[in-house]
């Protein structure tokens, strides 16, 4: 029998700053995405950075009106990720829902929740990524169907940007983008990329799977590439304070 009456003895533990030391980032990623989540952590420093996520509801179907829906659960979302714990950065990621959106409104359903924490998003992280490279002149990659493209084409030519080459694999919803094979972005890139006046290439979208061709891609068209979850990594550590390098994804993140 069980002496249910020995007292518990208490441990002696001097808390420390947890898993997430360097940096903890909060991910705000679709219902329907399959691949936003192990992207973020491969591009991510192995030591002392946590990644949290909470799911928005999000159809199959990438369309406008789906897109806009994102903005009226943005709020409740991001206040389920660690209510009760720091959060350096939140991340929403959705590039087309951003640029559908805005990611001013974007920031603003965020911080209505966590207003003391660092806010980013992909076509933010992707084009400010492309300044920072000094890239103007860009190849534009997506997966996206006819009228999301018009609104993407429309945001980042408003943002200063020339898009001398544009193409899209014409995906429905992300049941069929985050299938998208590798080697499908990776030729697509490289047909894109390879005109003289192209001088960077940015592949929109955190369902595609592209931290497997984003080195080798860069070394055989020799402009920077920057792709939507690699961005997102890459201003998420910086807007925490995280300065590490992580080598053999593209320039982006040695900066």
């Amino acid at each position: 029998m069980i002496n249910t009456k020995t007292p518990w003895v208490t441990m002696p533990c001097t808390l420390d700053d947890g898993p997430a030391y360097k940096a903890a980032i909060g991910l705000v990623a679709l219902a329907s995405d399959l691949t936003s989540e192990p992207e973020l952590n491969t591009f991510l420093p192995k030591e002392g950075i946590g990644l949290y996520v909470n799911r928005i509801p999000m159809p199959k179907v990438v369309d406008i009106e789906s897109l806009a829906q994102m903005e009226h659960n943005m709020t409740a979302v991001a206040a389920g990720i660690l209510p009760d714990d720091h959060l350096d950065v939140i991340i929403y990621g959705c590039t087309s829902g951003t640029m559908t959106i805005g990611a001013d409104v974007v920031e603003a359903k965020i911080r209505e929740a966590r207003p003391n924490v660092a806010v980013t998003d992909p076509i933010t992280a992707g084009l400010k990524g492309l300044r920072q490279m000094g890239c103007q002149r860009i190849a534009l990659l997506t997966p996206y169907i006819a009228e999301v493209n018009m609104v993407v084409e429309d945001y980042i030519t408003k943002q200063g940007f020339d898009l001398i080459t544009k193409g899209s694999f014409n995906q429905p919803g992300d049941p069929q983008i985050c299938r998208v094979p590798p080697q499908a972005i990776y030729d697509a890139g490289l047909a894109l990329g390879q005109m003289a006046e192209v001088d960077g290439l940015f592949i929109s979208c955190t369902g595609l799977r592209t931290s497997t061709i984003l080195e080798p891609l860069e070394q055989a068209l020799g402009i920077p590439v920057v792709a939507s979850n690699q961005a997102l990594a890459w201003d998420a550590l910086r807007l925490a304070g995280c300065t590490e390098r992580v080598e053999g994804f593209g320039r982006l993140l040695t900066l």
